[in-house]
């Protein structure tokens, strides 16, 4: 037995089998809400000047410490093929800077500033908070269940 899909795809009407229209309506449900989070945080970010990738970089380095930069890429949220140019926007700002690894000097060390562990320092608990708030509309068992479902998808 087949269900008919609510609304169109281009105009027409599409039918799926149950199964498939659950997974469609899970898709569909997982990406709105990361859409909804995701310009939330952006919004919060722009109170802090920096972009969210920015903001990611600066909180990796905030709790990891000096690292590669494949190191942070690997431990954001965010994903970014720009890496120069936004770590160039961040060393700018005087937040971050490049030092040669001593192990191996073609390797290269992003680190926190004093004004970059300033920055962080000032705003990793209001950021937290933020978060906090923004799930707030599930419980922390939700919070929990949701972790651990999503560990299944990836």
């Amino acid at each position: 037995m087949f269900n008919k899909y609510k609304g169109d795809v281009m105009g027409k009407d599409v039918t799926y089998k149950p199964k498939t229209q659950l997974a469609l309506k899970t898709l569909y449900s997982i990406g709105n809400a990361n859409n909804i989070i995701q310009e939330k945080v952006h919004i919060y970010n722009k109170t802090t000047g920096l972009t969210p990738t920015q903001y990611a970089i600066i909180d990796v380095l905030g709790h990891e410490g000096p690292l590669k930069i494949s190191e942070i890429y690997g431990k954001m949220l965010i994903k970014s093929g720009n890496r120069t140019m936004i770590l160039d926007s961040i060393e700018k700002s005087n937040l971050i800077k490049r030092v040669f690894s001593k192990n191996d000097r073609r390797e290269i060390i992003i680190e926190l500033t004093s004004t970059g562990q300033k920055f962080f320092n000032d705003n990793y608990k209001q950021h937290g908070s933020f978060v906090e708030k923004t799930l707030s509309v599930l419980t922390q068992a939700e919070q929990k269940e949701l972790v651990a479902i999503l560990k299944k998808l990836g």
